[in-house]
């Protein structure tokens, strides 16, 4: 079935000037800005285009994609015509080739400047204020917000962190995107959408409304052709040697700490990085968690599973989808989404293959039309993981592999009402309502920001992550009191650490 397009420059509809088989639009993961080219054919001279104009792309009433021309090119459409006719008329059939990118290069063109003083740093905000509340609040007096963008009252501008000592801004001329990583450092997700709206979220609020299976059934997972899975091991390490000491390390002398997987090693050939960092890992210890971090991705050493150590290879997958397949919204760069693979089953059929990657990149094309010049619209999609994304990421797909492992379990997040007994709750964990005031508090909550939490645990289902580091029960935490949904630590975290939590709920 074919889809019905809108392509619109500056406001005006081109869609039937366009060389669709010439057509594609890309979108990225990280708000990196994608590029669109497109190809207009001019038959009478009748188009004209210029650089900095807006462009968009609507499939079947939706709007997927808004962006600027940067680069407009003439092309000859045929081949030159007999220059000894005197007749210009006979000349007019040409091409334009439009070449831009999406939204989010604002993110890139957009610098933070105080216009009440350009020569000093911007003042401290003070008192205890969340992520959101600082882009909503200040956004608009420290960043030239282009007419028509909404970059402070979105729906989706959301809570991912309170800054309970304040905020400091970056120095003057720091571009926006730099600002938003460092508020997004502890789990927000940011990207500019097609509708012109600045979306700011947590991680576990982009999971995919659907996703893949050779197995469809339509509505919760769909087809797919020229389906690829890959596991990439160019990046693994799992024999890490790293030297450090100082003057004040025994005597003056080096120290040495030696990590190595051998359930990896075995796997995957020993493949060893080496680290000298006199000076700044001046302790035994240091050097000790340094090489543990590196293979194991934490520094105790005892997670190895789907942890964002190097000993894993980094998953990746490829497919192509058309728009007439999918169940409801379009995906978007960036959305974690589930893959259900049984022709890759470990047990003969018994259970599928299954995963959650993040879509990375993803590019729209029309590879034909209809009968009624209606064009199909085909996306290309790469998910996958890669070793420099953030910790929190690495979190979150920790927590939904161990979820899989659990056949029919209800998920829950602190935006659920109401979920039924044992429902897997993954999230964050608070105090009264709220993050670590100063630093003391050693009573946490799971789901202590629902609408109707906190909500009781199940005696034993409780996991701690702090800053993305599985943390050890009766040593770091105890279950002090799963029928209120209650844990406490031994030592309290410190202003800014990030504490989250699986649980089995009781409702």
């Amino acid at each position: 079935m074919a889809s019905t397009i809108l392509i619109e420059y500056d406001g005006t509809d081109i869609t039937d000037s366009c060389i669709f088989s010439e057509c594609s639009f890309e979108s990225q993961m990280a708000a990196i800005p994608g590029q669109f080219t497109v190809l207009v054919r001019d038959m009478a001279q009748t188009h004209s285009f210029v650089t900095g104009r807006e462009l968009t792309l609507t499939v079947d009433g939706q709007l997927l994609y808004g962006g600027y021309v940067l680069q407009v090119t003439k092309k000859y459409a045929f081949e030159a015509d007999n220059t000894l006719n005197p007749d210009s008329t006979a000349v007019l059939s040409r091409q334009w080739l439009l070449i831009g990118v999406d939204w989010n290069i604002l993110l890139d063109k957009r610098v933070l400047r105080n216009p009440a003083n350009y020569t000093h740093d911007i003042p401290k905000v003070t008192g205890s204020h969340t992520d959101a509340y600082i882009i909503r609040t200040w956004f608009t007096t420290y960043f030239d917000i282009p007419a028509g963008f909404n970059f402070t009252s979105s729906a989706d501008i959301l809570d991912c962190f309170l800054y309970t000592d304040g905020f400091t801004w970056d120095t003057q001329g720091t571009t926006m995107r730099l600002v938003l990583e460092k508020l997004g450092y502890w789990g927000g997700v940011y990207w500019i959408s097609a509708d012109k709206q600045l979306h700011f979220m947590p991680v576990q609020d982009v999971v995919a409304p659907w996703g893949f299976s050779d197995v469809p059934n339509h509505t919760t997972r769909i087809g797919f052709r020229d389906g690829d899975f890959t596991q990439d091991a160019s990046a693994v390490i799992n024999d890490a040697l790293v030297w450090g000491g100082s003057e004040w390390t025994a005597n003056g002398d080096v120290v040495f700490a030696r990590r190595k997987d051998a359930v990896s090693v075995a796997a995957h050939g020993d493949w060893q990085l080496g680290e000298v960092r006199l000076g700044e890992l001046k302790s035994q210890g240091m050097v000790n968690a340094r090489a543990k971090v590196i293979v194991d991705g934490s520094e105790s050493g005892i997670f190895r599973t789907g942890s964002k150590g190097l000993i894993n290879p980094e998953s990746q997958f490829r497919c192509t989808w058309f728009a007439h397949d999918v169940p409801s919204s379009h995906l978007l760069p960036g959305q974690v989404t589930p893959i259900e693979l049984w022709v890759f089953s470990a047990d003969g059929g018994a259970t599928p293959f299954t995963t959650d990657l993040p879509l990375r990149s993803m590019t729209i094309s029309f590879p034909g039309l209809d009968a009624n010049g209606d064009a199909y619209v085909q996306f290309e999609g790469f998910f996958g993981v890669l070793m420099s994304d953030p910790f929190w990421l690495w979190d979150f797909l920790r927590a939904q592999a161990g979820a899989r492992q659990q056949t029919g379990v209800t998920y829950a997040n602190d935006n659920s009402v109401n979920p039924p007994y044992g429902a897997k709750y993954i999230g964050y964990a608070t105090i009264a309502g709220g993050f670590p005031a100063d630093g003391s508090d050693r009573v946490f909550y799971v789901a202590g920001a629902a609408a109707d939490g906190p909500w009781g645990y199940i005696a034993g289902s409780l996991k701690v992550y702090l800053n993305g580091i599985p943390q050890q029960i009766s040593v770091v935490y105890w279950e002090s009191d799963p029928p209120s949904g209650v844990f406490t630590f031994v030592t309290a975290p410190h202003v800014g650490d990030v504490v989250r939590v699986e649980a089995v709920l009781t409702g």
